[in-house]
């Protein structure tokens, strides 16, 4: 048998994955090397995963510089066409030659067709072995899937049939804390029983001093409330809504304010009524007597104290004999003062020079009202005007109607009005004449400064004393009676204080109970019903005995399969031998074959050398698309290696599995192979034609690559060919052998043409999950950020097979999925995807997670 050539095993990578496969599977040579390859694939797959990975990413940073340059090259692509057109006809000169070789093949149709026919046996007989391994597999997973889903179940009515151990566990614990409570009380009421007799007894002996003490009560009680009422405050101004909404704070409107309280006064109703009794008649209005100057304090203190009520102050002028005092020696050093227009200060300072206070602790606020005048005289002495009155008589109404008005009179200003508000101090009112007018001084004193002779004992009427002598007589009385029966209340107290003590304990304990009690019923609505849990265990059972008998069937169609297998396998042994005489005739056709793809090689040469003119046309963009058109190509070798890598796994395993009975057919099965490689490789090329521009340069390479290596083969396929064996086959015969041939291997085409589309795909960066954490019918998955993806997918199913999926979509890396049956476990996967030209592409699935809901 002729030796391969090196343009055969050097076609492009994409062409090589096929290429290689049939080599590998068909030459003696690599026959030989099978243990020792199969040893290696695996290393090869993670290895050429590796540099498709690196691959994509070069390309992509690569296809982002070269974008911005293309627009350079316009003019360098015409002079390449134009060499491209040149090629391409180099190549139907080649397409003219191999129709010769295809002329020359038919004559070796006669003994290839018994090959085909024998080939086409195995190849069917393969298939169906390979269906039947499938199938087989596949209902091995099923039964692995049937296991788990059944471990699944009867795990989870372990953990229903646990659950409801340890909530039995706590009701029996709790009945038994029950059970002890309720000894506990029934020794406690025991106690209480024998106390009984005891806190009666102490009872009878209490309530027989307690009509002393109920009668003390009620003196102290009557007193108490007589006080009261003699303390309660009869002078009562009613102050506007206006006027206290806007001391509050909660109005700016002072004109109404005002307005109001100046009606509010003028309706005003005073306790010196005209006429009255206790309405005393003065010659001299600063010559009050003690008692109504007390009664004018307590007047002007009563209005006060009404006024701070009403806007909520809690501030407080009292009168004290201090201030009385005080207000009597104001009167006394105003009255003996001749400078009108300096009395009111003079007067305040020698007061309080009088008593040891500082002046600045007194400030006085005074009005006017006029004096009865009977006559008045003028007369001049020594150039002085003097005036003389004659007065008659004032009534206490009316100097209690001009301390209404003071008060009034600093309300109604509103520079002034927080004097009587704001105030905690002492104060009095004092009476002074000048002329023809009489004035009522309102004096602050602040503590500040008193000395310790000052009189600070609050002034009280003389009813409201003896009203408070009163109380203190009726709470000794009282004091007394309870002090006769403190032992009889002592003994009472202590019996009393145990009894409570032991109600106390019992009612703390019943309690308990209740709490115990409610504890039980919570805990047994807790308590799950494992009927379905246990149904699901049944049907997973079931369903893992109907797996396991369709996984003896499968078994036994394998072996069947392996048997046929290996008869026609046996057949085509024979078949290769005849088609081996007929080989050389086919020799001088693909010699020259060889003579025209040298022409077609020096046309290739010139394609490269326009291809450089094309670069030197902008050293910039060359650079990048040179830089592309090798990622480009390291991206679709690596993918083609990563291809050929794990069709080669699969194929090493399954060939170690009859290696014996295959090195003896192998070596006969190179024209079919390499006729399938050939057809293959066309298609790899037709896919790489759609790529970019720079692509183009590498795929037209590879494709004429291809084709001188397809008539390589066929020309070393017909130097073994014997003519006679040709002769004898007629046109037609050759013309349905060869359909026959072509039907047998479209399988095989269309699955290697599958993997070649796929190892042009994007490559999305995939990701995986940071955690997955179940929720009331629910779950939420977040994973990491893949780079430079449009987002993701993340699916869920109640199987391992993830039969009957749902998808949920997101661009976040946060998804929750609610609406989910409750307590049920979940297989959840995730993949990115891309978007890219209006298509999208999706990285592999991660591994299923599991997780369960509430």
């Amino acid at each position: 048998m002729k030796k391969i050539s090196k343009n055969v095993l050097l076609v492009s990578s994409v062409g090589l994955a096929g290429s290689a496969f049939a080599v590998t599977n068909t030459h003696p040579v690599f026959a030989a090397n099978n243990a020792a390859t199969n040893a290696n694939s695996s290393q090869d797959v993670a290895s050429a995963q590796t540099q498709v990975n690196e691959a994509q990413k070069e390309v992509d940073q690569t296809q982002s510089q070269l974008n911005a340059a293309e627009g350079q090259l316009s003019t360098a692509n015409n002079n390449l066409d134009q060499k491209n057109a040149d090629l391409q006809k180099a190549k139907e000169a080649v397409d003219n030659a191999n129709s010769k070789v295809a002329s020359a093949s038919s004559d070796n149709s006669s003994a290839q067709s018994q090959l085909d026919k024998a080939q086409s046996d195995v190849d069917s007989a393969n298939s169906d072995y390979q269906d039947a391994v499938k199938e087989d597999k596949d209902q091995q997973q099923k039964v692995a899937d049937a296991e788990s889903e059944l471990k699944d179940k009867q795990g989870q009515l372990d953990e229903i049939h646990k659950k409801n151990s340890d909530i039995n566990a706590q009701i029996d614990s709790t009945n038994s804390d029950i059970n002890n409570y309720q000894s506990q009380i029934s020794d406690l009421q025991k106690k209480k029983d024998e106390l009984t007799p005891k806190l009666d007894a102490a009872q009878e002996a209490l309530n027989a001093k307690q009509q002393k003490i109920d009668a003390a009560t009620q003196d102290l009680q009557k007193a108490q409330k007589d006080l009261g009422e003699a303390t309660s405050t009869n002078e009562q101004f009613p102050l506007p809504q206006s006027y206290i909404d806007y001391v509050t704070g909660k109005s700016i409107d002072w004109d109404t304010a005002t307005k109001d309280l100046q009606e509010a006064a003028a309706s005003y109703t005073s306790p010196f009524a005209d006429g009255d009794a206790s309405d005393n008649v003065y010659d001299d209005p600063s010559a009050l007597s003690d008692s109504d100057r007390k009664r004018l304090n307590l007047y002007v203190k009563n209005l006060i104290d009404s006024i701070n009520s009403q806007v909520g102050s809690t501030n407080k002028m009292t009168v004290t004999d201090g201030s009385l005092e005080y207000a009597k020696r104001y009167t006394q050093r105003f009255q003996s003062i001749n400078e009108l227009l300096q009395s009111d200060s003079d007067a305040i300072e020698l007061a309080s020079a009088n008593m040891g206070l500082v002046d600045y602790a007194v400030i006085g606020y005074d009005i006017a009202a006029d004096r009865q005048v009977i006559s008045k005289s003028v007369s001049i002495s020594n150039g002085n005007v003097q005036t003389s009155y004659e007065y008659g008589t004032t009534k206490m109404s009316e100097i209690a109607k001009a301390a209404f008005d003071l008060i009034t009179q600093q309300l109604a200003d509103p520079s002034s009005y927080k004097n009587i508000i704001d105030h905690n101090c002492y104060f009095s009112v004092a009476v002074t004449t000048r002329d023809d007018k009489f004035h009522v001084c309102l004096l602050t004193i602040y503590s500040s400064g008193l000395p310790s002779s000052f009189g600070t004992k609050e002034v009280l009427p003389d009813e409201i004393v003896a009203k408070e002598d009163a109380v203190k007589k009726a709470q000794t009385a009282l004091d007394q009676a309870k002090n006769d029966a403190s032992p009889e209340q002592s003994t009472y107290d202590q019996l009393q204080s145990q009894n409570q003590e032991l109600d106390q304990q019992i009612s703390d304990l019943q309690a308990k109970i209740n709490d115990a009690q409610n504890s039980i019923n919570d805990l047994r609505s807790q308590i799950e019903d494992d009927r379905f849990a246990q149904l699901d265990v049944n049907v997973a059972n079931a369903d893992l005995t109907q797996e396991q008998s369709a996984a003896q069937l499968t078994a036994a169609k394998v072996q069947s399969a392996q048997t046929w297998l290996n008869t026609a396998q046996s057949t085509l042994a024979s078949a290769k031998q005849g088609v081996d005489s007929t080989k050389a005739e086919l020799d001088k056709a693909e010699s020259d074959l060889n003579n025209v793809k040298q022409k077609l090689q020096a046309a290739q040469q010139a394609y490269d050398s326009a291809s450089k003119a094309q670069s030197d046309a902008s050293k910039n963009v060359d650079s990048l698309k040179q830089q592309l058109a090798t990622a480009n190509t390291k991206l679709a070798h690596a993918k083609a290696e990563l291809v050929l890598a794990q069709t080669k796994q699969n194929t090493d395993n399954k060939q170690n599995q009859g290696s014996s009975d295959n090195k003896q057919s192998q070596g006969n099965s190179d024209n079919k192979q390499k006729s399938d490689n050939s057809n293959t490789k066309k298609d790899t090329n037709n896919s790489k034609s759609s790529s970019s521009t720079t692509g183009k340069k590498t795929t037209k390479k590879a494709t004429t690559k291809k084709k001188s290596t397809n008539k390589a083969i066929k020309k070393t396929n017909k130097k073994k060919t014997p003519k006679k064996a040709a002769k004898k086959l007629t046109k037609k015969t050759i013309k349905k052998s060869s359909k026959k041939a072509k039907s047998t291997k479209k399988a095989t085409k269309k699955k290697v043409a599958k993997k070649v589309k796929k190892a042009k795909k994007v490559v999305v960066a995939s990701s995986k999950f940071t955690s997955l954490k179940g929720s009331k019918k629910a779950f939420v998955g977040k994973w990491k950020k893949a780079k430079s993806v449009s987002g993701y997918q993340v699916r869920y199913s109640t199987a391992s097979s993830m039969k009957k999926a749902k998808t949920k979509s997101t661009k976040a890396t946060k998804l929750k999925v609610s609406g989910l049956k409750s307590k049920k476990k979940y297989y959840v996967q995730l993949r990115s995807y891309r978007k890219l030209s209006g298509k999208t592409y999706y990285s592999a699935w991660t591994k299923a997670k599991t997780v369960k809901n509430r």
